[in-house]
């Protein structure tokens, strides 16, 4: 695929060569994506130098990928992708960096951008065999998922089952955090609409952490609501690797309200009357490094249900004051005004239109912005944030 190379990378990648860092022979690289959330497509493969794209399978273009790569030796090996990659305009490498894990996936650091230039980096392998997983972003799947499960295995609050199974026979999972009762409000949370955004995941794990816990905004919480959670609504796009956002004919977040393509959906919509939920949040992420996309932020519906954009605002500003240090600004309150509920809309519509809702709203959390940490404890601790800020909330019902 033809790509634009500046000039200012060309140097960079010639001084990288030129450097060769007096190593005999280059690595030979064995490239892997068969594993959950494995993505790409290799398109050229030397001694020291890889040529990746994100794969898309039949989507429109966007920019995740993950590999596992092992060298055959030392040394330096640059992976490159496609300046437009797949002609997305906004790159395969994030302001952090491209992400790295040493052991397989189960821990994640961003590699900064030292040894980043353009839509390439380079990596420095240090002995013979090394096997390294990089990522556009920090991968959550079933098995992160899973170890969660196992550390509150034991914990009072937590009731677990399966929503339902997608198209592949996958078990979708529903958690349950506190019980119904008199006067106890239903909370839906959905996560992993699109099967790439994973910052979100590591946030909503942060909040369901946070509301099991015997803190006093955790006890508070469990006596207004109780809270059910989908953690991964496409389960076959993240295990599979999919990108999940814009999926021909469309993609989960945009089969609600007509005759679903997607058992989930379906069953979410079910969910909906059977527990009558009140309250929706979704989490996502934005794109990868749009200027605009660099911080938290709701979107939703300005004026449906009734009062929904003071709901919100107030929520919001619980978060923000209650964040760690060096978090992504926000959340920002975006919300416009939407036509009523029609088929194809998204999650976020279908509940805002759904008789007797007090909120829904959708909060976009950033893959790694500049200026900012964003990690997997980062994310986790935002979730918390949020978790305490619902408690203190007072909702104004319609």
């Amino acid at each position: 695929m033809p790509s634009t190379v500046t000039p200012r990378v060309l140097a960079t990648l010639a001084l990288w060569a030129a450097a060769g860092l007096a190593v005999a022979a280059k690595p030979n690289v064995a490239i892997r994506t068969d594993f959950p959330g494995g993505n790409a497509v290799v398109v050229r493969n030397e001694a020291g130098e890889v040529h990746l794209e994100p794969d898309l399978r039949g989507g429109r273009p966007w920019f995740y990928w993950y590999v596992e790569a092992t060298a055959d030796r030392p040394g330096w090996v640059t992976f490159a992708f496609p300046e437009k990659v797949a002609g997305f305009a906004n790159g395969a490498i994030g302001y952090q960096g491209p992400a790295v894990s040493r052991d397989l996936g189960r821990t994640w650091q961003w590699m900064g951008t030292g040894n980043v230039a353009g839509s390439s980096f380079r990596y420095r392998f240090t002995k013979a065999n090394e096997t390294v997983r990089f990522s556009v972003t920090m991968p959550y799947v079933q098995a992160d998922f899973d170890r969660f499960l196992r550390r509150h295995a034991a914990n009072p609050h937590l009731r677990t089952g399966v929503l339902t199974r997608s198209l592949k026979g996958r078990p979708v999972e529903l958690v349950q955090v506190g019980e119904p009762g008199p006067g106890v409000q239903a909370v839906l949370m959905t996560c992993r609409h699109h099967a790439c955004e994973t910052m979100a995941s590591f946030v909503f794990e942060g909040l369901l952490a946070a509301a099991l816990s015997d803190s006093p905004a955790a006890i508070e919480f469990r006596k207004k609501y109780v809270l059910y959670a989908v953690p991964f609504v496409d389960k076959d796009g993240v295990e599979a690797g999919d990108q999940g956002k814009n999926r021909n004919p469309h993609d989960h977040n945009r089969d609600y309200g007509r005759g679903s393509l997607y058992p989930e959906v379906d069953a979410i919509e079910k969910l909906a009357d059977a527990k009558h939920i009140r309250f929706l949040q979704d989490f996502h992420c934005p794109t990868l490094r749009m200027e605009d996309h660099q911080v938290m932020y709701f979107v939703g519906s300005k004026e449906t249900p009734a009062s929904n954009e003071a709901n919100v605002k107030r929520f919001a500003q619980l978060i923000k004051e209650g964040l760690p240090p060096d978090s992504p600004y926000g959340p920002l309150v975006w919300l416009r005004k939407r036509d009523a509920m029609a088929a194809g809309a998204n999650c976020n519509n279908f509940f805002a239109f759904r008789k007797g809702s007090v909120m829904a709203a959708t909060i976009e959390i950033p893959f790694a912005p500049p200026k900012a940490t964003m990690n997997a404890t980062r994310a986790r601790a935002i979730g918390e944030a949020m978790l305490s800020a619902w408690a203190r909330t007072e909702f104004i019902a319609p």
